[in-house]
């Protein structure tokens, strides 16, 4: 796949935007959940940590690719937006 600039502007935070100072309740729950699962999986499976680090590792990766698909696809629509509201009114 090529970069384009929404790459750029996404890994490299060109417009700085990307700090989120607020967590909200509804993420901060989820991610508890994940972590005492995680906790409860190492708990239940002493000896299958590496399946569960490889589990991890392509789950996360995955998660990243969708979030850049998400994010090149809403700025793409955001874009056209506004040149849609940049045409005359009839």
């Amino acid at each position: 796949m090529s970069r384009t600039i929404l790459d750029d502007l996404y890994d490299y935070d060109l417009l700085h935007m990307t700090e989120i100072k607020d967590m909200d309740s509804s993420y901060k729950a989820t991610l508890d959940r994940l972590v005492k699962a995680e906790a409860e999986l190492k708990k239940a499976y002493p000896d299958n940590d590496e399946i569960l680090d490889e589990y991890q590792s392509a789950d996360i990766e995955l998660h990243n690719l969708s979030n850049r698909n998400e994010f090149r696809k809403g700025f793409k629509v955001g874009a056209q937006l506004v040149l849609e509201m940049l045409k005359p009114i009839k």
